[in-house]
């Protein structure tokens, strides 16, 4: 599994980046869709009319949203009550559908860095855009610039959300330029959520440190290392003696070759196990150097 958490500034192009991705295959999961079916909850609904009083119910008695919004982006403090009613629940909605997925995973959370990046993400990224063209890509809503920093004013700067980011995605040219990057991004991120983990062993540390050789210098390995006691134990690996156990991380369509070669060099005495990290997460040092790799 591999879960990526989008974020950009209002208008940048964050939807039209995971609309792109779905497509690609990955499940798509958006905080907004998510935040107003939340408010529509009956106790919800009270808590805001304790609030703010019956001003911001339709005829109708529902919330009226564009109500709501004119309350809270006008005042800091109705802003983060409202924040800190909703945000909890929106990350833990998005948790619970996650747990029953898997493979490619896309969270669209628009305040991704302000409420804190959730554990369950894998790697950040951030879509950016000149003022200008934000400006003119929500005329369509009726939003002028006074609006637009009107809804921005109490979120973290765009410098502040880039430095965080672990990739960042500059919508600064055409529909068709975006796309591209989007693609390829895509692309990689696939390759990623099926990266493997392996451990080999062998009887003698002499054939496991020829293992770690090979494999090191092996293109397809993005990265080797030396496993614990513990984690062994974890991947079922149940051997006494003073055996070195080698890890491996590889892409799912390098995995079978990998078992192969490593077979090769350790003949009869070697053990194989395919095994996920602990939470099916995988260091992010090791994401991003896969990121770097020719996709299978």
């Amino acid at each position: 599994m591999l879960v990526i958490g989008l974020t950009g500034d209002v208008g940048a192009g964050k939807s039209t980046v995971s609309s792109a991705w779905g497509s690609q295959g990955a499940r798509v999961i958006s905080a907004d869709p998510i935040v107003a079916e939340l408010w529509k909850r009956e106790d919800l609904v009270t808590l805001a009319v304790e609030r703010w009083g019956r001003s911001v119910l339709t005829a109708a008695g529902t919330l009226d949203h564009g109500a709501v919004s004119r309350v809270i982006f006008s005042d800091a403090k109705e802003y983060r009550w409202a924040c800190g009613i909703i945000h909890p629940l929106v990350r833990e909605e998005m948790e619970r559908r996650i747990e029953d997925l898997d493979g490619w995973i896309v969270a669209e959370i628009p305040l991704l860095f302000e409420n804190g990046v959730p554990e369950w993400v894998d790697l950040t990224v951030y879509v950016e855009a000149s003022e200008e063209d934000r400006v003119r890509r929500n005329a369509f809503r009726g939003w002028d610039r006074e609006e637009l920093h009107r809804r921005e004013r109490w979120l973290l700067e765009s410098g502040s959300k880039k430095t965080r980011a672990d990739l960042i995605i500059s919508n600064d040219g055409t529909l068709d330029e975006l796309e591209e990057k989007t693609r390829d991004l895509g692309s990689r991120f696939y390759f990623l959520s099926s990266l493997a983990r392996v451990c080999f062993g062998s009887v003698t540390p002499v054939v496991s440190c020829r293992l770690f050789r090979e494999l090191s210098r092996d293109e397809r390995v993005i990265e080797v290392g030396i496993a614990s006691r513990e984690e062994c134990e974890v991947a079922g690996t149940d051997r006494d003696g003073p055996d070195l156990i080698v890890t491996a991380f590889v892409g799912s369509c390098d995995l079978e070759g990998i078992k192969a070669l490593a077979e090769k060099i350790g003949g009869v005495g070697i053990f194989v196990r395919s095994s996920q990290p602990e939470g099916r997460r995988f260091p992010k040092e090791v994401l991003l150097r896969a990121m770097k790799v020719d996709k299978c």
